[in-house]
């Protein structure tokens, strides 16, 4: 018998069956809550629901997956290596998903079938085709819950929703997650939709995403948004998601556009978008803009108007300083 074609054979038998495990759909029960456990993302925030945040401490306490309106998140800043996985299941169909640290306490009114041996990639698997099929609300938590997976099954899963999903909701969704839990990777694909997306509904979501992220870029990026995109409201976010990074110097970048952009509400903007640096910058920069003659005259009034709206001692000041001259004259 011919030796090469044995082993092309069984090469063949291996990895028809290695496609069959990957695309495996998770064993299921068809009612109640079951539950699996996964490796987390690396630096993954500690998912678990909290009843108060008391003078700058969290208290933690039971998620009560069947109800509707507890919040979760990660509020003190602890990781985790492991999370959980929750589905509640009604005939077979998904009727929720949740992804909360491992250690994290829960509460349903119905016992939970715990599965062990879910190998992290499978959980994946099974959330990327869930996010395909889910409704809306669903498809949230599915994508959160995605996010936090380890590995490259999870991250490209996420990053092919972010670049080519026909829906803008399911791409803005997904370039969120990526922005906030997968590193510099999930960065790049998140500047990557800043520039490319055809949807300036897109590309301003990103904006925002992006200092969400661990990108080293962010202040560069932004500022190149904001100088090039060629839809008006998405350079205008651009710069007020400049002013929320609080970087150096962004103040010279954004009064630099409020004289150059051709688009009133472009340059409207720009300095409503200096009212949101730290107050120890906002109230020099807005100063700046309010006494700099190369303005138009309605900026130099709204940099006046956002003055007066700011509780800043020295803007206070400020404002007395041109209220007495006015008086004088």
């Amino acid at each position: 018998m011919n030796t090469a074609k044995i082993q092309a054979g069984m090469l063949f038998a291996a990895l028809a069956i290695a496609s069959q495990v990957h695309s495996a759909e998770l064993q299921l029960p068809k009612d109640g809550w079951v539950s699996w456990q996964v490796e987390a993302v690396e630096d993954s925030p500690a998912m678990c629901c909290w009843s108060s945040w008391d003078n700058g401490v969290a208290s933690d306490a039971v998620c009560k997956l069947d109800g509707d309106k507890q919040g979760y998140g990660s509020r003190d800043k602890t990781k985790t290596d492991l999370v959980r996985v929750y589905a509640r299941l009604a005939g077979g169909k998904v009727e929720k998903v949740r992804a909360l640290a491992a250690a994290c306490p829960v509460e349903t009114k119905s016992p939970i079938q715990k599965l062990d041996n879910i190998a992290t990639d499978d959980s994946a698997r099974w959330l990327l085709g869930l996010a395909k099929a889910a409704r809306e609300e669903i498809n949230e938590e599915t994508l959160a819950a995605l996010a936090v997976h380890r590995g490259a099954v999870a991250l490209d899963g996420l990053g092919t929703m972010a670049r080519t999903d026909a829906q803008e909701e399911t791409r803005k969704r997904a370039i969120f997650w990526l922005a906030m839990l997968r590193g510099t990777a999930g960065a790049d694909i998140t500047t990557n939709a800043m520039f490319n997306d055809q949807s300036a509904e897109v590309r301003k979501h990103s904006a925002f995403a992006i200092t969400q992220s661990k990108s080293p870029r962010v202040t560069a990026d932004l500022t190149k948004l904001g100088n090039t995109d060629r839809d008006a409201d998405v350079r205008a976010q651009a710069w007020f998601w400049l002013a929320h990074t609080g970087a150096a110097k962004v103040e010279d970048a954004i009064i630099a556009a409020s004289k150059k952009d051709q688009d009133d509400h472009v340059r409207e903007q720009t300095i409503f978008s200096l009212s949101q640096l730290p107050d120890e910058r906002a109230t020099p920069a807005l100063i700046k803009a309010a006494e700099d003659r190369t303005l138009s005259h309605e900026q130099r009034k709204r940099a006046l108007f956002w003055l007066a709206q700011s509780e800043s001692p020295g803007a206070q000041a400020y404002l007395d300083k041109v209220l007495a001259g006015n008086r004088t004259n």
